[in-house]
């Protein structure tokens, strides 16, 4: 298994109390030096960015560049002098994981996260939609099928904003009711289609609750779409401590993401798929280290 990181991530900075902070990446670095864990370390991709235009508008990345430049921006998407670099660079980081996959299990251990990011809009975070450019990458050069399973509380809708017309991709998202969650307006089951599957579950499940909806549905629609690669946008913000969206689904176990990292793992060898993850959301430092790694020793 490869870590795709780089200290650069720490240079997005997003000001007092934010929560999507550098603290986040540092808490589960320490926790993996803290405990000897054997992790192989990855350099992010340099990326141009043309390349992005496969998942973003020109205008848009021209939008970014300029709000990091004179650093506007405010509330859950500020920008300082590095914010678009980074960004970049964590979608770089993205895509190196997914390559990594074609030997073995990858993560991307990156920030500011991606899922919200839809093809000409930021929000929730999110800057440039890392995973869908990995996989619109990946889709153009080395397969022809891929799937996205989400498992942070809120549902990516920036993700199924790029790929909603693109049968190529099956987009499944298990996230938290949006009557009671950011983003509020989409998510919901009404919006399912052939590839798209939103998976909407109440506040207030916990880990068996979870485990049960998630196994379910993940192993019937991977084995209905057979993908060749399976990315995981992965937010650790459905543990009960993480209060992102007050009354939430309460994962309190962190052996549970270990199961879910399992289950994907199963089927993915069942298939022969390859199999990457990224970091999106999940912000209470206490346990994100443990959180994380419990996901990832799910795979070989």
């Amino acid at each position: 298994m490869k870590i795709v990181y780089s200290e650069r991530f720490l240079e997005h900075e997003t000001g007092p109390g934010h929560p999507e902070n550098p603290q986040r990446l540092i808490a589960i670095i320490r926790y993996l030096k803290e405990n000897n864990l054997a992790v192989s370390f990855d350099k992010p991709k340099e990326i141009s960015e043309r390349e992005l235009y496969i998942v973003h508008d020109e205008e848009y990345i021209e939008r970014l560049k300029f709000l990091s430049d004179t650093q506007q921006g405010a509330g859950d998407n500020p920008f300082s002098m590095n914010t678009f670099k980074i960004a970049k660079l964590a979608a770089g980081g993205a895509l190196k994981a997914a390559e990594n996959s074609k030997k073995e299990f990858s993560f991307a251990l990156i920030r500011p996260p991606g899922h919200h990011a839809s093809r000409n809009a930021f929000g929730g975070f999110c800057y440039l939609n890392n995973i869908a450019f990995a996989t619109a990458s990946m889709l153009k050069s080395e397969v022809k099928k891929a799937m996205i399973v989400d498992i942070d509380q809120h549902h990516g809708n920036g993700t199924q904003d790029i790929f909603y017309d693109d049968r190529r991709v099956f987009y499944l998202s298990f996230h938290q009711d949006p009557n009671t969650c950011f983003p509020w307006n989409s998510g919901f089951e009404r919006e399912n289609n052939e590839h798209i599957h939103n998976v909407v579950i109440q506040p207030g499940t916990k880990d068996a609750g979870y485990l049960k909806i998630f196994e379910e549905k993940f192993r019937k629609d991977v084995n209905a779409f057979k993908p060749e690669l399976i990315g995981v946008s992965v937010g650790f913000d459905t543990f009960y401590r993480d209060y992102s969206c007050g009354n939430a689904i309460d994962i309190e176990d962190s052996a549970t993401y270990n199961r879910i990292g399992g289950i994907i793992q199963e089927e993915a060898e069942k298939l022969g798929a390859r199999a990457f993850a990224v970091l999106e959301g999940g912000y209470y430092l206490g346990t994100l280290g443990q959180n994380f790694w419990s996901f990832c020793s799910a795979f070989p």
